[in-house]
């Protein structure tokens, strides 16, 4: 239970964060992360699962992030955007993982789950950063700031 706490906790400083900075690029890719967490507790809820057994909802969910994940790096001119279908494509094999292999106790499951969202948060915070940090240094330089 304290590891969901610490997950939503760093999910909502991250969102803050880069919501503030206000950059579209990130700011696009924290709210699918916000989307992707509520339909995922929504699946988890309706199918009443914990993770004990596969779940096609869940699965479901995480495939769809997987498609706007790889449609925002397709469309985007950032290379950051690369990593966040990486990270959704091996939480997606771990579905795949469960089906095939049953018997995976749910501790293992849920943690093959949950571990790529810290990474996929830490690149779109990373990216807002540099976001703000590049584009203070090119207002520094005498440039108007909506370049």
């Amino acid at each position: 239970m304290i590891w969901g706490a610490i997950y939503v906790s760093a999910l909502m400083l991250v969102a803050i964060v880069v919501l503030r900075i206000g950059e579209r690029e990130s700011s696009f890719a924290v709210l699918t992360a916000i989307s992707a967490n509520a339909l995922t507790v929504a699946g988890l809820v309706i199918s009443g699962s914990r993770y004990d057994v596969f779940s096609v909802l869940v699965m479901g969910v995480d495939l769809f992030v997987l498609a706007v994940f790889t449609g925002h790096a397709l469309l985007s001119r950032r290379y950051w955007t690369l990593c966040l279908p990486a990270f959704q494509l091996v939480t997606c094999v771990t579905h795949v993982v469960k089906l095939v292999a049953p018997e995976i106790v749910p501790r293992v499951y849920s943690a093959g789950q949950g571990f790529w969202a810290y990474p996929s948060m830490l690149v779109i915070l990373m990216a807002a950063l540099w976001h703000r940090q590049h584009e203070s240094s090119d207002t520094g330089k005498g440039k108007p700031a909506n370049m």
